[in-house]
């Protein structure tokens, strides 16, 4: 038995192979582009296209698609801002053309715009009182 005793400074690793060690292995998100003005209107165009084809309802899960977020986001708004929706006896949601076009309103000010919900809230009810 030898009488060294092994310390940090006795290692033969590189001094990048000792920074690697208390690295997060998480991969980091790119920080979203901001939305430019060319696609509010062809998401607007998307959604006039999908809501003419005759339909009286549509479910959230292709509504969800129109506007290109998680169907949580349109069950949240629905809740927050109040929408009076048709539900299944299974408990579906089911959107008309015109619940449609307030949640892309709703969509432009919470994703486009960076409104907050409470600031959004503000905003209809502000465009709701002109005439």
């Amino acid at each position: 038995m030898s009488g060294h005793i092994p310390n940090l400074f006795d290692d033969e690793r590189s001094p990048e192979q000792l920074k690697a060690v208390g690295k997060s292995r998480a991969v980091k998100k790119a920080a979203p582009a901001k939305a430019a003005p060319d696609k509010a209107k062809e998401v607007a165009e998307s959604i006039a296209v999908n809501t003419d084809d005759g339909k009286h309802y549509y479910s959230i899960g292709e509504v969800a698609t129109m506007f290109k977020v998680k169907t949580s986001h349109i069950r949240f708004w629905t809740n927050e801002f109040a929408l009076k929706v048709r539900t299944t006896r299974k408990g579906d949601r089911l959107y008309t053309p015109a619940q449609i076009r307030e949640l892309q309103t709703i969509h432009h000010l919470v994703k486009e715009k960076g409104y907050t919900i409470a600031g959004a809230k503000a905003k209809l009810k502000e465009k709701k009182k002109l005439p």
